[in-house]
């Protein structure tokens, strides 16, 4: 079982978005993973085992304890069913109190987009006794969604500003994707030095939302009902 289970499209997607979360909920004692939907293999630099050494040293960095990909057909994510089955499985093989998962509307990426929409429906899926998935029958406590390129405002921020040295040496793991040395990468925009300044910037000014020097956001669609304001308070 684990506390904390961070979803992305790509390998790099979760680092991005909700970095600091992790490593701030692994030092407090909680176990958090991450699963890439994706290898990642369309992207324009790194080979497939390239990107997954560069993943597994950037969830190290985090300090989570396990990192797997469900190797779905990058660029061509769809919310079919047996993409469906894949995730509902690893919620069952994983059993997540808490799953995080790229918002689905307004993103310009198609990939962010389904892997949100297959998190929204798999999360419900995965309770259901009699979906013909191994595992018992699992639903996560909580989903909630973070933000990749969708312009909008939180209705969570979580403080990150005493671990967003970890999250920045992750992103730097990732050296294939963020990276132009030795002259050989292709350019694009997320290895334009802007893009990872262009983070710092969305992160800080989250944080300053909430008084802190860097936050990252999130979302829930369900509403809570609260009768106690201080247990909901220690909710994750």
């Amino acid at each position: 079982m684990l506390d904390l289970l961070a979803f992305g499209a790509h390998p790099d997607d979760v680092e991005i978005g909700v970095g600091g979360i992790l490593a701030g909920h692994a030092l407090k004692g909680y176990s958090c993973g991450i699963i890439d939907l994706t290898a990642g293999e369309m992207a324009s630099n790194g080979t497939v085992a390239e990107r997954r050494l560069e993943a597994q040293e950037a969830a190290g960095i985090l300090k989570c304890c396990m990192r797997e990909c469900l190797a779905l057909p990058d660029t061509a994510l769809s919310p079919d069913r047996e993409s469906l089955l894949a995730v509902v499985a690893a919620l069952r093989r994983w059993q997540p109190r808490v799953v995080l998962a790229p918002y689905f509307q307004g993103d310009r990426h198609p990939d962010h987009k389904v892997a949100g929409e297959l998190l929204n429906r798999a999360v419900f899926l995965a309770g259901l006794r009699r979906l013909p998935v191994a595992g018992e029958p699992f639903r996560p406590f909580k989903l909630y969604y973070y933000l990749l390129t969708v312009d909008m405002l939180p209705e969570i921020i979580i403080d990150v500003s005493s671990v967003y040295a970890l999250k920045e040496k992750a992103l730097d793991a990732h050296r294939s994707q963020f990276g132009r040395a030795g002259g050989g990468a292709v350019a694009t925009p997320v290895n334009d030095p802007g893009f990872r300044q262009h983070i710092r910037n969305r992160d800080a000014y989250f944080g300053s939302l909430a008084g802190a020097m860097y936050g990252e956001g999130l979302l829930f669609h369900s509403r809570p009902l609260v009768e106690d304001l201080i247990g909901w308070s220690n909710l994750p």
